[in-house]
């Protein structure tokens, strides 16, 4: 209920869709206003990131089994899903090119998260991630504890996350539209918008996990 007085979906959608228009991004009317959010915890949204952040260091080529150590003496292996737990039981070049790719991406994700906590100011439609996102996260690589990152971890404005998920969700048809008619345009990047919108519903909606989440427009 505090939700829906603060704020209502229905002019969240009106007000994204004229900004975009302005800046050239094109959005359809038909396309819904997004439901009433019920948001995660800060604490899971943090480990969420954190389970991003290791496995990400398979492309890395970190070793699986210092990965897994690493998962285990922080307290974050039970937070895998069955897919993310194979990951450390196949050495990385043998797990198929699509899985590859998806740890890949999970680098947007991260930067999405770190956005959400309130880290950087800096979560665009079209741009990459900025090098300072090792600077913003432990460094698994020097084996430094995920406890304060996650204790630390505190949402940003709930209604900035929803407005945001809503720019992101309009954005992503124009992206795949482009895409699919072979348009060019540098406001929006494909990739980059399905990677940080799935981090922003993750956080919006608790009830879908992590492997669940649609990215529909």
């Amino acid at each position: 209920m505090w939700f829906q007085k603060k704020i209502k979906p229905e002019k969240i959608k009106d007000r994204n869709t004229k900004q975009l228009r302005s800046n050239g991004i094109e959005v359809i009317e038909h396309l819904p206003y997004l439901d009433n959010p019920e948001f995660r915890e800060p604490e899971e949204i943090a480990r969420r990131t954190m389970v991003l952040t290791a496995l990400f260091q398979l492309h890395l080529q970190a070793p699986r089994d210092i990965i897994k150590k690493y998962l285990e003496e922080n307290r974050l292996i039970d937070y895998l899903n069955e897919e993310e737990l194979e990951y450390l039981e196949t050495e990385y070049s043998e797990l198929p090119e699509q899985n590859q790719i998806d740890i890949y991406w999970y680098v947007e994700a991260i930067w999405t998260f770190a956005w959400i906590g309130g880290f950087h100011n800096n979560l665009t439609l079209n741009t990459g991630v900025e090098d300072s996102l090792a600077s913003l996260i432990p460094n698994i690589a020097k084996n430094e504890s995920a406890e304060k990152f996650i204790s630390e971890f505190k949402l940003r404005n709930q209604v900035e996350i929803f407005e945001m998920l809503d720019k992101f969700y309009r954005a992503h048809w124009f992206a795949r539209n482009n895409n699919l008619t072979g348009k060019q345009t540098d406001k929006v990047d494909l990739d980059i918008i399905m990677e940080r919108r799935k981090a922003l519903e993750y956080t919006v909606y608790k009830e879908f996990d992590w492997n669940e989440i649609s990215l529909d427009t």
